[in-house]
């Protein structure tokens, strides 16, 4: 019956058909495989899909295998700079002369010049005392003085007479003048005791009189430190008031003596004080100079390694292989040593060595150091030449 229909119905058929295979045609275009495969089609294409699957796996397991055996690291690039042992110490600052005013004779402050702080010039008054009494004892011997000196010239006294009214005459004088409360030289007047009114006599502190033109710093030394610090030796002074501004300055003197509880030495040091920026009482933060080179090779104490009984450092050499090498270290410190020879600048040592790390092991650098500058990232390159960053 079918053949019968097609038989009457050719064209039909002959649409129908080709209509079938522009159907199939646009299917195995658009996936890139045929709908229908052999089955020996299906076995080759599993062979190949079992090779692809297990050169990947090799692939794999050997990339893992080479990332096991790299042992990750932080590195230091070996510099050349200005080398500095310094001993830190926690100081105040006081004024570079602090003289007590007091008065030669008693008497009553009827006046006071200045306040804290101020400043005060050689040669001002500061305070007074009421000067009544030693205003009356100098009119009085001034006016002895006069008669005296008429007598003596029509020869109605000796001349001794006439020297004996000058004395008293100049230490009236003298008296007069101790009244006044004068600077000796230039500063400010620092903690001030009395007030006016107050009666006084010589044992009693009027105020102080701080020179800030120099400075010293004063700061404890630790016992176990005090054989690192020598006179001249130079300081650098920091205070919270004024960040970032370095004061310096030299070791001026140190005591003989170890205080008490403390165990610590008493260590003064000079400085230079521009503008009288720095004023008596601040807190100082301190280092002194113990040991300073210019142009030195440069890396950190801990890159250092003396299991073998010599100091080597670790350097990390192509296709980022780490070999020792022995070092001369001409000074060490807590945080840097000096290189006197051994490494070049610019090569990388291995900064606390892991333990897992030996000779001609692979390293994977993690950071890089710099001497004086900020840590940084480093991005490596795989074998394949795929950058990524550690």
């Amino acid at each position: 019956m079918a053949y019968k229909w097609i038989k009457r119905n050719k064209l039909i058929f002959i649409v129908l058909v080709l209509v079938g295979a522009g159907i199939l045609m646009a299917v195995t275009s658009k996936f890139g495989k045929p709908l229908f495969t052999t089955s020996k089609e299906k076995l080759l294409s599993r062979i190949t899909h079992g090779k692809d699957t297990k050169e990947l796996q090799k692939k794999a397991e050997k990339e893992t295998q080479l990332k096991e055996e790299e042992v990750p690291v932080n590195v230091f690039r070996v510099a050349k700079g200005t080398f500095q042992d310094t001993l830190s110490a926690m100081g105040t600052i006081k004024g570079g002369s602090e003289i007590e005013l007091r008065f030669q004779v008693q008497g009553m402050i009827e006046s006071f010049n200045f306040r804290e702080g101020d400043k005060v010039k050689k040669g001002e008054i500061i305070a007074r005392l009421d000067q009544s009494d030693a205003l009356l004892k100098l009119k009085q011997a001034q006016i002895e003085l006069e008669e005296y000196e008429k007598l003596y010239s029509i020869g109605a006294i000796v001349k001794s007479k006439l020297e004996q009214a000058r004395l008293a005459a100049r230490l009236a004088s003298s008296e007069f003048e101790k009244t006044y409360l004068r600077a000796h030289k230039d500063g400010i007047i620092g903690d001030k005791n009395v007030e006016v009114g107050e009666f006084i006599t010589p044992n009693v502190k009027i105020a102080t009189l701080v020179n800030l033109e120099n400075v010293v710093v004063e700061l404890g030394i630790i016992e176990k430190e005090i054989d690192r610090v020598f006179l001249g030796q130079k300081v650098t002074v920091n205070v919270d008031t004024y960040p970032g501004i370095d004061f310096t300055g030299r070791v001026g003197n140190i005591s003989p003596l170890i205080a008490g509880k403390s165990k610590t030495l008493t260590v003064k040091a000079n400085l230079d004080n521009p503008g009288g920026l720095l004023l008596p009482g601040m807190f100082a933060r301190v280092k002194i100079s113990i040991f300073e080179k210019e142009n030195a090779l440069i890396i950190p104490s801990d890159s250092l390694d003396k299991s073998t009984g010599e100091f080597r450092a670790f350097v990390v050499g192509n296709d980022n292989v780490a070999y020792g090498q022995k070092v001369e270290v001409a000074y060490l410190s807590s945080d840097y040593a000096q290189i006197a020879s051994g490494l070049n600048e610019g090569e990388l040592v291995v900064v606390e060595k892991p333990e897992s790390l030996a000779e001609g092991k692979r390293v994977r650098i993690i950071e890089v150091k710099e001497y004086g500058k900020p840590e940084k990232e480093v991005s490596t390159v795989s074998k394949e030449g795929e950058e990524g960053e550690q």
